[in-house]
């Protein structure tokens, strides 16, 4: 049985150029073929992004992203200094940023896997929190799922707390995620319940069952890595 995981790691790549941007998109493909695997690693992929803030059925080919979940931090660590692909990614990436947190809850599976180990219902944190939202889209409902994101997404930029969001996922059209950072818990809430953006989504999403696997994972933010680019500018 696979270990579950406390710590959760996250890494975002940019690339400028087509000689990086291709090597990043290569690295992509390998990782497709052959997964990520290292000593305390739980679950990991490497993934591609949307254009502009992400909710885009277009690639962004200059950001790459990892999502990482460690049986404990020294393991996220040395993964990060000595894995070799991402080493020689470095070489090529004009930035790097990203997160460390740990799971706070959530639901669902990614690729029938659930990997995370949560603490006691009713645990909250006084500081930021990030959330991946991860879906398979039923190939039937793609269309009308893609028809709605640009509604959906207008203005999400604009939320009071949102620090930053990309869209990534493994396949274009089919496998998407979004991974954002808010200030605090509350106005997190704030847009997950009461936002006209974001409740009418959720309420197509169940009705014409959009989804053939779903995940959704809040983390309490431990520390940022890098700098986070301004989502709001």
């Amino acid at each position: 049985m696979t270990a579950l995981g406390t710590h959760i790691s996250v890494r975002f790549m940019t690339f400028s150029g087509w000689r990086a941007r291709w090597r990043a998109f290569g690295a992509m493909g390998i990782s497709l073929r052959q997964g990520v695997a290292a000593p305390g690693l739980c679950f990991g992929k490497m993934l591609g992004s949307g254009a502009g803030q992400g909710f885009s059925i277009w690639p962004d080919w200059g950001t790459y992203a990892w999502f990482t979940v460690w049986e404990n931090p020294e393991s996220a660590e040395a993964f990060w200094s000595n894995d070799p692909m991402f080493q020689d990614l470095l070489g090529y990436a004009t930035s790097v940023y990203g997160w460390e947190a740990r799971p706070l809850r959530g639901h669902g599976t990614w690729n029938g896997q659930q990997p995370f180990a949560f603490p006691e219902a009713g645990v909250r944190t006084a500081g930021s929190v990030a959330v991946l939202t991860r879906a398979s889209i039923a190939r039937k409902q793609a269309l009308r799922f893609w028809w709605n994101v640009p509604r959906a997404s207008r203005g999400v930029q604009d939320q009071p707390g949102l620090r930053y969001a990309k869209g990534v996922g493994e396949y274009p059209l089919v496998e998407q995620a979004t991974m954002s950072v808010w200030n605090s818990a509350d106005e997190l809430d704030a847009f997950a319940y009461r936002s006209r953006q974001h409740a009418p989504m959720v309420q197509k999403t169940r009705k014409h069952q959009w989804y053939s696997e779903e995940m959704f994972i809040r983390m309490e933010v431990l520390n940022v890595i890098g700098e986070l680019p301004n989502f709001q500018s």
